[in-house]
C-alpha cells in the first residue's frame, strides 16, 4: 500500500482535465500536461502531504491496520468574491468525491481556509484519513 502513489493517481484523474497540477509536498510548475491538450492552469495548484501513520494495530498476528493523515492544500490566486471562485468550491467537491470513493478513506477535517504565509496564494485544507490493513507476510 503506498497512500502517497494512490493519493497522486486521485488528484491527477480529478484535476488534470481542468490544467491544475497537484504534486506531494511541493508546488510542481509546468508548462504544458503530457499527453493533453489542457492548458495548465497557473492560477491554481494542489500540494499534499502525508501528516502522520498512527501506530500499527495487531490483529490475528499478521495483518496490521494503519491510519495515515493525508493534508491537501488547494492554492488559488484570486478572491472568494471572485466569480472563478466557484470553479474552486466544484473542484474541492470533486475531490472529496473521487477520495471518498475508495472505501479506505475518510474525512477527518472537512474544509478550512489556510493562514496566510506571505504567499499571493490563498488555500483550503481537506484532511483525509486512510484506514487499511497491511499483509506483511
Amino acid at each position: 500500500m503506498n497512500v502517497t502513489a494512490i493519493m497522486q493517481q486521485i488528484l491527477d484523474e480529478t484535476l488534470l482535465p481542468f490544467g491544475v497540477l497537484s504534486n506531494h509536498l511541493r508546488r510542481v510548475e509546468a508548462d504544458n500536461i503530457a499527453n493533453s491538450q489542457v492548458k495548465v492552469n497557473g492560477d491554481e495548484y494542489v500540494v499534499y502531504k502525508i501528516v502522520s501513520n498512527r501506530p500499527k494495530t495487531y490483529g490475528d498476528g499478521k495483518a496490521k491496520t494503519r491510519r495515515v493523515y493525508i493534508d491537501v492544500n488547494y492554492y488559488y490566486l484570486y478572491e472568494k468574491t471572485d466569480p472563478r471562485y466557484s470553479s474552486i468550491d466544484e473542484r474541492l467537491k470533486a475531490i472529496k468525491r473521487a477520495v471518498l470513493q475508495d472505501p479506505h478513506f475518510t474525512i477527518a477535517n472537512d474544509e478550512s481556509d489556510i493562514p496566510d504565509s506571505n504567499n499571493p496564494y490563498r488555500g483550503v485544507n481537506i484532511e483525509f484519513v486512510y484506514i487499511g490493513a497491511v499483509d506483511y507476510g
